[in-house]
């Protein structure tokens, strides 16, 4: 699991620079977005996190990152349909999720390592055990 920043590109370089080993062995943190994703609309819609399902987190773990939730549900509903908002989802959602890193460094002074960690936790138990009944969980892995 690579974890530092630009992590795409070094799991890339990983991959590159260590041929022998399996290119599906080789992962890349993005649940820490994705668990930030699931918070954002758990806050919006006024349910806990376990209600969110469906959400994915395409690309690096930046700025560029783009949050999906055009697959996602909250208590088994589309989330468009539950936030009836497209304007905030398409806007204010997106910008919030691509930059809660950056904001929460500025508001404390200090990384959100714990959230990082965390987000390691969740990533490992489901690559090892499995989905645990959620449609999707946002991983960062080797395509063709």
């Amino acid at each position: 699991l690579v974890v530092a920043n630009p992590a795409n590109t070094n799991a890339y370089i990983l991959k590159k620079y260590a041929p022998k080993m399996d290119k599906k062995a080789i992962t890349c943190l993005t649940r820490l977005d994705h668990n930030r994703m699931v918070g954002q609309v758990a806050e919006k819609c006024g349910v806990p996190n376990t209600e969110v399902d469906g959400v994915i987190v395409w690309g690096n773990h930046s700025s560029t990152q783009y949050p999906d939730v055009n697959h996602g549900t909250v208590g088994g509903k589309p989330i468009r349909e539950v936030v009836k908002d497209d304007a905030y989802l398409n806007g204010d959602f997106v910008s919030t999720v691509q930059k809660r890193g950056a904001a929460i460094i500025a508001a404390r002074k200090l990384s959100s390592a714990l959230s990082a960690a965390s987000s390691v936790c969740d990533h490992i138990r489901n690559w090892v055990v499995g989905m645990e009944g959620k449609k999707f969980v946002s991983m960062g892995v080797v395509s063709d």
